[in-house]
């Protein structure tokens, strides 16, 4: 485990100490993303005094709020680099499979684009519910196989014979609906579900649409976009999820 965590470590300390300027159709997927959680995040933020976002990185999810939050990341480097965007928060580098906290601490956590590339999914739920206080929130989000996006994966990954994954990551395991409901449901009640992008793909790498011939499209289409999200929310790119942390 001690070889895998540091080949994890590693990669994303190269992602961030490298990382590119994202284009328009990802940062409109970004956004998208981050709108939901903003959302998610208002429905109790009154009540929210202790706040941690686990997978801080990319600084997109300190923006879900104003108020001071306690922020962890596994890169060093992606540590500085929010420290310096937001220095009023608290930030510490840690494994989100092994939170630094004491038990019932936070009344909120965010966790976003951070299951699914984990060693140990089940150890990271138990975590999270451990570090929230009885009744405390809990909005994660996941990636789909139940979307354009999970059959494009599912059909690459059968002609190329090895696993693909986004950005190349070293972990990235996906999920359905039952997949989901059964980790989450042992330790927390689900409030809310929404879905997130449900664009098809347009390729990747050197084989990708270019975005300004996309863009226009899909930001046209964003308020039929967002629709689906609330009618059809398990057939998203992403699920993301608010729920409460049961009563032992």
């Amino acid at each position: 485990m001690k070889n895998k965590m540091d080949v994890i470590r590693n990669f994303y300390e190269n992602y961030y100490a490298t990382q590119r300027r994202k284009n328009q159709i990802e940062e409109m997927e970004q956004n998208i993303r981050v709108s939901v959680l903003q959302k998610y995040f208002a429905r109790g933020q009154r009540l929210y005094e202790k706040i941690l976002i686990v997978g801080c990185g990319s600084g997109k999810d300190l923006s879900i709020t104003t108020r001071k939050i306690v922020g962890i990341d596994i890169s060093s480097i992606a540590i500085e680099k929010v420290k310096r965007q937001r220095p009023q928060n608290t930030y510490l580098v840690a494994d989100a499979c092994d939170l630094p906290f004491s038990n019932n601490l936070f009344d909120c956590a965010v966790c976003s684009e951070v299951i699914e590339h984990v060693t140990d999914s089940d150890k990271l739920v138990f975590e999270l519910q451990r570090v929230l206080r009885e009744k405390g929130t809990l909005v994660i989000t996941a990636p789909n196989w139940h979307s354009f996006y999970g059959m494009a994966r599912i059909l690459a990954e059968f002609i190329i014979r090895r696993p693909v994954t986004s950005g190349n990551q070293p972990i990235d395991n996906w999920y359905t609906r039952r997949k989901l409901r059964k980790q989450l449901n042992r330790y927390f009640r689900i409030e809310e579900i929404c879905g997130i992008w449900y664009f098809p793909p347009i390729g990747k790498g050197k084989y990708m649409v270019p975005s300004f011939i996309v863009y226009p499209i899909f930001k046209l289409l964003q308020p039929i976009e967002r629709f689906l999200g609330r009618v059809l929310p398990w057939n998203g790119h992403l699920y993301a999820v608010r729920c409460i942390k049961k009563i032992e």
